[in-house]
This record gives C-alpha cells, structure tokens and sequence, in this order.
C-alpha cells in the first residue's frame, strides 16, 4: 500500500479533489483572526542579544508595546492535484512603554518583535500533491525541527517507498510574519540554503508520534559556507495499545562543518547533541532531557532556529522539537557556547481541550560568545522558565499568554517577558 507519511501525520489535510475550478475555489478553508497583544519585557541589562544566528536580534531593557493584528488567509481546495493559498497579517501599534500613545501608521518591520505598525504577506504557496509527491513552492513554515520561521522557497516530500519518507528544501528568504512578531525577510546568501532528508519507519501508526519507531538522516548546507549531517532516533509505545498510558524515547546529534574562509560561516566545527524521555498519562505529558553544543554553539545548524515552529502546531510540535524553549525563550542554548541544558516540560490539557497549557524549566551552563554584547567569559549559567497558556473561552474567543524569565544568571543579563492577549478567529 502506498502512503504519504509524514504528509497526513504533520497535518490535518483531507485530499478531497474537485473538477471544476469553481468548486475548488469555494470550497477551501479561510484563517481570519483578529488579535489585540501585548507585550512587556524588563532586564538588569540593557542592549541587544543575537536572535538568530545568521544577524536578527532583539532588544534587552525595559519595553512594552501594545497592538492591533488582523490576519487574513484562504486556501483552495485541490484543482485535480493543485490548490494555492494567500494570507496577509496587518498591525497597528496602539501603545508604546517608551513612545506613547500611537495614533498614526508607519512601517516598522525590523529584526525585532513587533512593537509599531507593519503589513506582510504571510503564508502563500503553490502546492502539488498526487497522494505520494507533494511539492510547495512560495512562503510557508516547513514542518521541520530546524526551522521555525516562514521560508521563501520550495519544498518536495516524496512516500512512494513503503515506510520510507524522503524530503528538500531549498530557501531562499526567512522571516517571520505572525500575531506576536513581524520581522523583514532576510536573505539566505546568494544561492540559497538546502535541506536533503529521509526517515524511515520500523514500526507503528506512522501518524501517531506516540505509537511509532523511526530513524532519520538529513544534511543542510549553503555552497562555500558551511555543510551539516546528522540523524536522529525515535520510539514510542502505548501501553496495551490504548491512549492512557504511553512512553517514548529521542536521540540526536548533528555536525556543523564550517567553511573557515567564508566572512559568513563561524570560527569552529561544532555539533549538537539532544537526548529526551518523555511519558503520558491521559491529557498529561511530560518529559526530560538534555542538550548539548559545542565550541561554536549550534554553529550554522541553527540558522533557520532550532525549536517550536512558529506557524506549526504546538501540540506536535512539543513532541519533536530538539530544544524545550518556546521561540520567544532559550537564549542561553541558542547562543551560547560549548552549552549544557538540562531541562524538564509538560504539556497538560484540560476542560475537554479548552485549556492547554506548556511548560518548560531548564539550567542552561555555557561560555559566552555571540550571546550577548560579543562576551567571551567562561562558566556562565543562566536558569529560564518558559510557560504559555491557551484557554478557549468561546468557539471563536480564546486568550493566550506566554511568559518568559530567566533567573538566577551569572554573567549575563536576567529579563522577565510577559505576552499575550484576545484572539477571534472564524
């Protein structure tokens, strides 16, 4: 029997195909959701830390903002084996900690979180999908452990070998265009950056991360500046085959291989190691584990982030990421070198699913860097709680919170974040 694993696992897509243009045009699926957010930060430092290891960065100090977001999206249904979608975020800022009161307009899309007024093109793609071959080209979020941001660029999955799964991704662009934050899409050097994967499944329901063993392989790499390699192990059971109890097991490591000739590529090779057991009861999960990088940190594995997708389902995504901290935390880990994370995070959810909440708290010991303000000193350590909570409070009402605080640092700064707000969607 063929199948497209990883396809009907990682989404919630129903194949259904229409024969006249219309019926496809009509019967597609919309995002509309209209937010008010906010967001506050506070440090004993202040200044800027490295975001993202290929130039974003974020502001360290005392700030707070508050916006008005509007998302608007549409997905045809499947044309025979084509559908095509396009969404636009728009946001206003309302109220500035340090600039008051906002009443006008002006662009404002930085490196940083959204704090002013901005219009993007979010999630736009064309796809193709025949039931084994499904090819995405334009901007999206690649359901990847190595990428949380959107992508311009293309991506191809192919599951025409019985449990096997075979992927790549060539980007061009990244950036990030949602609720919380809108950043201006950077440009990925002159030829792009590619991703070539496989995964192959022993056993299992290969929809259900829970109840399924696998291996992968896969390599990234920018022509001239860096090559990457590294695989992973899965395996998960449920206990008698039911949904109560189940427990499961992850194992990576990856290898960044710097072109040391390259102004773009960082000083040393380095790697990261990432080791986790996780066990469920009913509608609570909870897991441990440890992470390690080397001399360079993540080194150029972590271009693209390394964690929670930003576009992608959090409910999985707690599951597979490499990392615990959500895309707003982890900033020991992300920047720091020769880094030891040990960590422990639950998912738990409540009230028939109206309440879902994450949790994640972790001692992170490292040599500075990149981190913050170019230090180089040794035996830095830096503690970080990470929390958000979802509560539905109508079918179209919900509200988000996400905190963020590091504590208990030595040599680098301690900052409190708190965000969140209403959500409608329909």
């Amino acid at each position: 029997m063929r199948f497209f694993i990883f396809f009907l696992a990682l989404t919630t897509l129903v194949f259904g195909q229409y024969k006249t243009l219309d019926s496809a045009l009509l019967n597609g699926t919309k995002k509309v959701d209209v937010v008010l957010y906010g967001h506050y930060i506070s440090s004993n430092n202040n200044g800027f830390y490295a975001n993202n290891l290929y130039g974003s960065h974020r502001f360290l100090g005392n700030a707070g903002t508050m916006n008005a977001s509007v998302g608007l999206g549409y997905t045809t249904g499947f044309y025979y084996n084509l559908r095509a979608a396009i969404s636009f975020r728009a946001a206003q800022g309302l109220l500035n900690y340090n600039d008051g009161v906002k009443k006008y307009f002006y662009i404002n899309t930085g490196h940083e979180v959204l704090g002013g007024s901005s219009v993007a093109l979010g999630e736009s793609f064309l796809e193709y999908f025949d039931g084994d071959t499904a090819i995405k080209a334009g901007r999206f979020q690649p359901i990847s452990e190595w990428i949380n941001h959107l992508i311009d660029g293309i991506w191809l999955r192919n599951g025409s070998f019985r449990n096997l799964v075979i992927e790549a991704i060539w980007a061009y662009n990244y950036g990030r265009v949602s609720y919380y934050e809108m950043t201006q899409f950077l440009q990925l050097d002159t030829t792009g950056w590619f991703h070539v994967g496989m995964r192959y499944y022993f056993a299992g329901n290969q929809k259900d991360i829970k109840n399924n063993t696998y291996v992968s392989a896969f390599s990234t790499f920018i022509p001239g500046v860096f090559v990457t390699a590294g695989g992973r192990v899965h395996w998960a059971t449920r206990f008698n085959g039911g949904n109560v109890w189940w427990f499961g097991a992850d194992l990576g490591f990856a290898g960044s291989f710097e072109d040391h000739k390259s102004t773009k590529s960082f000083n040393n090779n380095t790697f990261l190691f990432d080791s986790k057991l996780t066990i469920g009861y009913r509608n609570i999960d909870a897991m441990i584990g440890y992470v390690a990088s080397g001399n360079a940190g993540m080194g150029s594995l972590g271009i693209l982030g390394v964690g929670n997708g930003t576009q992608a389902d959090m409910s999985h995504i707690f599951y597979s990421n490499i990392q615990p901290f959500f895309v707003w935390g982890g900033r020991a880990i992300k920047m720091g070198n020769n880094a030891h994370l040990i960590y422990a995070a639950t998912r738990l959810s409540l009230l028939d699913n109206k309440l879902n909440m994450y949790f994640a708290y972790g001692a992170t010991f490292f040599d500075g860097s990149r981190y913050y303000g170019g230090i180089n000193h040794r035996n830095l350590m830096q503690n970080e709680l990470n929390a958000m909570l979802e509560f539905g409070i109508t079918q179209t009402l919900s509200a988000i919170t996400h905190i963020s605080s590091t504590h208990f640092s030595k040599g680098v700064p301690s900052t409190f974040e708190i965000n969140g707000g209403l959500r409608f969607m329909f």
